[in-house]
């Protein structure tokens, strides 16, 4: 199924108006029953996400034994009783095991993943059920190589190797094998989220690795958020290029670039970025303390600051503090001096853009607010971050990135990972809610 919740129906409702004398049908009798299903899906989606609410486990089986020896092989699986609710407010109840044979035949050079999943059957569109008093709501269980759709449940996947299949008991269920169960994935009934995000980033001029770099990175923060912020969930699109019926697209809410990518920007892709700014969304700018050149002021600041802090109040020691102080303020105009001239050259983008020049970033900015509170942002690697705003332009000095997730060269304190995390999710807020409000100025297209 999708990360995002599908849009609702905006089809108005129709109910059955009753007055004396009226004549119930059998089709008047159905509207009234589709009616009241209608509100109550219309209901669910609203508010919750479809999902496993308990059971519906799947296990290995030994071939049933009536049927036939051509089938009699180890593609057997056994579903288990258990209870969803699709993405349509439809309730899919299993009441006992059932076998089911994957018929799937990979390709003979490749191996080729399939999903095994549920969906919900009206039985009005079955035949044989008319002329009965009772029908009962059924299901089907569909093995698909294409991801799950909005009404389709997930049981497992399973990554079929070239050959015969065989399927195998899964020996780490964290890391499952070809041909065995995989079900890492099955989505669980949960609250619609209310915020819905969309991430992508630029990869002009950037190595393979770094590409897989940024992704990682950002995918790490959009797994933070059902924990941090369970209102927030998104989907990091990947990279793209500047085409700009690419990212009209796509639809991004928040484009990532690297302070290199944003002073080699042509002309032409200043233009694309200005109608993409002009939709409400976000870019995001980061450079390192190490490539800003400030990591080791930064360093040498702190240091000066511990031996300040435990320096003795003694008379004596008085000369040495001044110094010291007088040190540590050098080291600020030295940093602050190397922030000024970085910001410069996005400074005049964002003018020559029509973005508005804002004095660094207020406290009563969303950066700072929303959702998670502020007072000091936090240091990465001993290094404090950096924000500069212009509209829909944000500039961060310091890899706050390399803080969203583990990284095994850089060992951080959990933290340091969860303020960076919570600072990820206020830029992530900020992307989404400022394109959402320049959307909602937008006029409607017409109904097709």
């Amino acid at each position: 199924m999708s990360p995002f919740s599908p849009p609702l129906s905006l089809e108005p409702f129709q109910r059955l108006q009753v007055n004396d004398g009226l004549l119930i049908t059998a089709a008047r009798w159905q509207q009234a029953h589709s009616y009241h299903r209608a509100r109550q899906n219309i209901h669910y989606q609203a508010l919750n996400q479809g999902g496993i609410v308990w059971g519906l486990g799947v296990c290995l089986m030994a071939p049933p034994s009536d049927v036939a020896d051509a089938y009699r092989d180890q593609r057997w699986l056994q579903i288990q009783p258990g209870l969803a609710i699709d993405g349509e407010g439809n309730p899919i109840v299993v009441p006992e095991p059932m076998a089911f044979r994957i018929a799937s035949v990979p390709p003979e050079q490749e191996a080729q993943l399939i999903y095994l999943c549920l969906r919900y059957v009206d039985p009005e569109g079955l035949q044989g059920q008319k002329g009965r008093d009772f029908v009962t709501e059924t299901f089907r269980v569909e093995e698909t190589t294409t991801p799950p759709h909005n009404s389709q449940i997930e049981l497992c996947r399973i990554l079929l190797q070239p050959g015969e299949v065989q399927l195998q008991p899964t020996l780490d269920v964290f890391a499952p094998g070809t041909n065995q169960l995989d079900l890492r994935d099955r989505p669980t009934v949960q609250t619609r989220a209310s915020v819905e995000i969309k991430v992508a980033f630029l990869n002009q001029d950037l190595a393979p690795n770094t590409i897989n770099q940024i992704g990682t990175r950002l995918s790490a923060l959009l797994r933070a958020c059902p924990n941090l912020y369970p209102p927030m969930q998104g989907i990091v699109l990947g990279s793209v290029n500047w085409q700009p019926e690419l990212l009209h697209s796509l639809g991004a809410d928040l484009l990532c670039l690297t302070y290199a990518q944003c002073l080699s920007l042509t002309l032409a892709a200043q233009e694309i970025l200005r109608a993409y700014l002009g939709t409400g969304a976000v870019m995001f700018v980061e450079i390192s303390a190490e490539e800003a050149g400030i990591a080791e002021f930064s360093r040498v600041k702190e240091q000066l600051g511990a031996a300040i802090a435990t320096l003795s109040p003694k008379p004596e020691f008085a000369e040495l503090r001044q110094e010291l102080e007088t040190e540590s303020r050098a080291m600020d105009t030295l940093i602050h001096q190397h922030v000024s001239d970085l910001c410069r050259p996005l400074e005049k983008m964002a003018e020559e853009l029509g973005m508005p020049l804002e004095p660094g970033v207020p406290f009563t900015h969303p950066l700072w607010l929303q959702p998670f509170v502020f007072s000091q942002l936090p240091l990465i690697e001993g290094c404090p971050i950096h924000l500069k705003t212009w509209g829909g332009i944000v500039f961060a000095i310091g890899s706050i990135s390399k803080a969203w997730g583990i990284d095994d060269q850089v060992p951080m304190s959990r933290e340091t990972i969860r303020s960076a995390q919570e600072l990820g999710i206020n830029l992530l807020s900020f992307a989404q809610y400022r394109h959402h409000l320049t959307q909602l100025q937008q006029p409607s297209p017409p109904r097709e």
